[in-house]
């Protein structure tokens, strides 16, 4: 792999793999008045995109002087961007589909977004521009128009393909295995090959899968590193975190690409569909990880180590930085403004809106990532001969069908209340900063009619740490007096954030949760 390898923080680090100056398609992905993609769909192959608008059928591409005829077109997208044919598709051009060796500005296939999911039509731009600076190999987007058979669609974001092209930008060679995750499938599933001759059984996906399932922390992080680019995966999940592309692989698991390399033998993930990103501005620094590798890696002592250092690194060495980040952000602000202006005089308050809202969201992340991996004097509770009580619980009730209360319950004690009479997931979290050890979280609680829900984080009412791998093993439902429940964790490698949580998962009943009994015992 065509990484420049660098020493920080104590380990060695993936420096920039922007694309080469001379890439192809360089001209396309810069901020510059928006070209116009006229694009043209007719007789029988217009009959059968409209039968069956995911197979390629045979196109003519008109951009400025340039004519390119016979380009392979299919409508792209998945559920929350999937429009059709005769709405305001996306499409995917493949220029060498039916005419071998056509490219278009070097490239042989090329996506049009319609940015359905993020109005501001920037985020695909600026995060892949952040990722590839971080280290990650992603694809380049920037802005154009489009006529479809005649009709004005306005502002797209063009996205460069994932395809040989793309891999030969960052790799000695492109003839390995590139895989597409799909929708919403981690690698314990089969993934659509879009290149190379791997076999069917995809040996180096099982290999990795076995790898991140392997119980001994310290043997699986050996195995992942002989088998994945760990460095480049670690900065992939920080970015996705710290982007907060709550769409992507390590929140869902989703969007993602993932490549082979045969020189290496190790495995790359791309991020893949950046267009709903920074939405929770206060997400946390270590969220639960929902893609089988990231949460594999992150509950090594090494892994979770590098990643919360690589984290502080790219918010403090100018990658994840606010004025360079939303300054590059207004440079394609200003040609998407123009271009809709022109077809609406109206239309240029609404994208100042969206520009100011991205703009805010990156500032608002920013400022919450630094409090939290900088903090002036974060400092671990006082614990008096070996307990801390625990303060600062706030309800957490997304999206909002739980009741969550706190005041006086049963026998007069001092409680966190959470209740329902639909299936939810609600808690109470508090924040704490712990050295590194092991602890013992703790208190009691009592349930009345608690229907349990089950997951792979746990069962009806319990205690838990956010971020932590597995389920919780503590439990309560149905009736129960009060019950001590307790769950032990370990802190690695420096003081770091704890998110404890108290919570119910359940399609009805309610919890109480003796708030003077909540506390945490130092085990050592």
């Amino acid at each position: 792999m065509l990484v420049l390898l660098v020493m920080a923080g104590g380990g060695a680090l993936a420096a920039h793999v922007t694309a080469p100056l001379d890439a192809p398609g360089a001209d396309l992905f810069e901020p510059q008045p928006l070209r116009t993609f006229k694009i043209d769909v007719v007789g029988r192959d217009l009959e059968q995109l409209r039968r069956d608008d995911r197979h390629y059928v045979r196109c003519t591409v008109r951009v400025g002087e340039v004519v390119l005829r016979d380009v392979g077109v299919h409508v792209k997208g998945a559920a929350g961007s999937r429009r059709g044919f005769d709405d305001v598709p996306a499409l995917t051009l493949n220029f060498d589909k039916f005419v071998p060796g056509q490219r278009f500005h070097g490239l042989s296939k090329l996506h049009l977004n319609n940015s359905v999911q993020d109005g501001s039509y920037l985020t695909a731009n600026v995060c892949g521009e952040l990722f590839r600076q971080a280290g990650v190999p992603a694809p380049r987007a920037a802005n154009a128009c489009l006529t479809l058979n005649g009709r004005d669609l306005g502002v797209y974001v063009i996205v460069e393909g994932f395809d040989k092209v793309f891999l030969k930008q960052y790799f000695e060679r492109a003839k390995g295995n590139l895989y597409d995750g799909g929708f919403c499938r981690d690698i314990t599933q089969p993934l659509e090959k879009l290149s190379g001759s791997a076999l069917k059984e995809q040996p180096e996906l099982k290999a990795l899968v076995k790898a991140a399932d392997e119980r001994d922390l310290g043997k699986r992080w050996q195995r992942l590193q002989e088998l994945l680019d760990v460095d480049g995966f670690i900065s992939f999940c920080v970015l996705e975190v710290m982007c907060w592309d709550w769409d992507g692989y390590v929140l869902k698991p989703n969007n993602y690409k993932l490549y082979w390399d045969p020189d290496s033998n190790k495995i790359t993930f791309f991020p893949h569909g950046l267009d709903q990103m920074f939405w929770e501005p206060r997400g946390p620094v270590q969220p639960e990880m929902r893609g089988l590798v990231a949460e594999a890696l992150l509950d090594t002592p090494e892994g979770r180590q590098r990643y919360r250092a690589r984290m502080t690194e790219l918010l403090t060495n100018g990658v994840f930085n606010v004025a360079a980040i939303t300054n590059r952000l207004g440079l394609y602000a200003r040609h998407i403004r123009g271009a809709w202006v022109a077809r609406d005089p109206h239309a240029g308050r609404n994208c100042d809106g969206q520009t100011r809202r991205i703009c805010d969201l990156i500032a608002q992340r920013a400022a919450y990532l630094t409090k939290q991996l900088l903090p002036p004097a974060a400092k671990p509770p006082l614990f008096e001969n070996g307990v801390a009580r625990v303060g600062g619980w706030k309800a957490d009730n997304e999206p909002g069908l739980a009741k969550l209360e706190q005041g006086r319950g049963p026998d007069n004690r001092n409680v966190l209340l959470i209740s329902t009479s639909a299936r939810a997931v609600a808690s109470w979290r508090a924040r704490v900063w712990l050295d590194p050890g092991r602890y013992r979280f703790e208190g009691q609680a009592r349930t009345v009619d608690v229907a349990a829900v089950k997951d792979e984080l746990g069962e009806g009412a319990g205690l838990r740490v956010s971020g932590a791998a597995g389920s919780r093993t503590n439990k309560l439902s149905g009736d129960s007096s009060w019950q001590k429940l307790q769950h032990e964790f370990d802190v690695a490698g420096a003081l770091q954030e704890i998110v404890l949580v108290c919570e119910l998962r359940a399609s009805k009943g309610q919890v109480w949760f003796d708030l003077d009994s909540l506390r945490l015992a130092k085990l050592r």
